[in-house]
């Protein structure tokens, strides 16, 4: 019984759940928070948002009801503000990322023109009715929320590089 104790205290369990977002020329770590970083938390706010107001403009294009539209204005409200913080750190990281920078600043680029279409999205969103809707409201929201899709994408491929994982 002893050895057994023995060999699970023994037994190492190596979680590397760091991942590094900008490791630069330096070997600078991320901004974190208690060694948590703050970036690969606030990106999925956007990405969620912006596809649940796409989700939510196509239910209410089926069935008008205004709880819908509701619904909508509020994912757009929170997918800004989320991705309003998510830029406000990456724009740091983008300055402390070093050599990585291209890789960064194709998903920078792409996640701001995804949040610049969603404001003027939220703008359309705060029509009444129908108009708020079809078919402006579902275009810009299919469009902000595949240019989020391919900023993540090109989060995972800045990440992949920079921790040195074969493309």
């Amino acid at each position: 019984m002893e050895q057994r104790a023995r060999g699970r205290r023994d037994r190492r369990v190596d979680l590397d759940l760091h991942v590094p977002v900008s490791v630069g020329r330096a070997g600078r770590r991320p901004l974190a928070i208690v060694g948590h970083p703050i970036y690969p938390t606030l990106l999925p706010v956007p990405i969620v948002c912006f596809a649940g107001a796409l989700i939510t403009d196509f239910v209410y294009s089926n069935a008008p009801d205004m709880m819908w539209l509701d619904f909508s204005s509020w994912l757009l409200v929170a997918g800004l503000s989320g991705g309003g913080m998510a830029g406000v750190v990456l724009i740091a990281e983008l300055f402390r990322a070093g050599c990585h920078r291209r890789a960064l600043a194709r998903h920078f680029a792409f996640l701001l023109a995804a949040w610049v279409v969603e404001v003027f999205n939220s703008f359309i969103h705060a029509r009444d009715g129908w108009t708020a809707v079809v078919p402006a409201g579902i275009t810009l929201s299919a469009v902000a929320t595949l240019l989020s899709f391919i900023a993540g994408w090109f989060w995972q491929s800045a990440r992949a590089t920079q921790a040195g994982e074969p493309r």
